[in-house]
C-alpha cells in the first residue's frame, strides 16, 4: 500500500512538472489579465519626417504612424516580458521584430501614449529647432521587477486610451520607432450611485 501511494505521489509531481513547463511562456511581451497571458500586438510603422529653414534656423517634426486604431489587446496594470537568454543578436524582418534577446531589460524600453486618428496610430515626437527636440517624450512611468532569470514584471497606472511599447536595442543607442508592440486600456466603468430616496408621505 505504501508503495502504490508512494507512486502515485511520484506521478503527481512529474505531472505538475509537466504542466509547468507547457504554462511557460515563451520569449515576447504579454498581457496579463485574470492570469491569462495574451501576447500583445506587433504592428509596423511608417515614420514621416518634415523640415524646413527659417531665417537660417532649422525645424523639424518626426510622427510614427501604425495601422489601426486600436491595438486590440487589453491590459489593466500587468505587463510580463520574457527574454531568451541563449539569443544575442536582434532579429528583423519586415513581418516581425524581436527584441528579446539576452541584453534586453525593462530599462531599455520606453511606454508612450498613443494618438487615435482615421484608422491609425501615432506617435508625434514633436518638433525640434536646430536639432533640440521642443516636446518632451511623454513616456509611461512604471516599476519593474525579475521573477525568474529570464522574466520581467512591468506595473504601471495606465490611463484609458492606445498605448506603444518601443525597445532601445543597446548597439542602435536610441529607440526603433519602425515598429510598436502595442495594447490598450478601457475606460473605466462608472460608479452607480445609489437613487434618490424619496422621504415617506405623512
Amino acid at each position: 500500500m505504501k508503495r502504490i501511494i508512494t507512486l502515485f505521489t511520484a506521478c503527481l509531481f512529474i505531472s505538475a512538472a509537466v504542466f509547468a513547463q507547457d504554462e511557460k511562456l515563451t520569449p515576447g511581451i504579454y498581457a496579463i489579465v485574470d492570469g491569462t497571458a495574451t501576447p500583445l500586438t506587433y504592428t509596423p510603422g511608417m515614420q514621416s519626417n518634415t523640415g524646413f529653414n527659417v531665417i537660417g534656423v532649422e525645424v523639424g517634426n518626426s510622427k510614427s504612424s501604425y495601422k489601426g486604431e486600436t491595438a486590440g489587446v487589453l491590459v489593466t496594470d500587468k505587463i510580463v516580458m520574457v527574454i531568451d537568454p541563449e539569443k544575442k543578436a536582434i532579429v528583423k524582418t519586415p513581418k516581425k521584430y524581436d527584441p528579446f534577446i539576452k541584453s534586453m531589460t525593462p530599462d531599455l524600453i520606453m511606454i508612450v501614449p498613443l494618438e487615435v486618428a482615421k484608422n491609425k496610430r501615432v506617435y508625434n515626437a514633436g518638433t525640434s529647432l536646430q536639432g533640440i527636440n521642443t516636446k518632451k517624450h511623454t513616456r509611461i512611468e512604471f516599476e519593474w521587477q525579475l521573477i525568474d532569470e529570464n522574466t520581467f514584471e512591468i506595473t504601471g497606472n495606465f490611463e484609458p486610451g492606445e498605448y506603444g511599447i518601443y525597445f532601445k536595442p543597446a548597439k542602435l543607442g536610441n529607440y526603433d520607432w519602425s515598429s510598436i508592440y502595442g495594447f490598450c486600456v478601457a475606460e473605466k466603468a462608472a460608479e452607480e450611485t445609489p437613487a434618490d430616496v424619496e422621504a415617506p408621505a405623512e
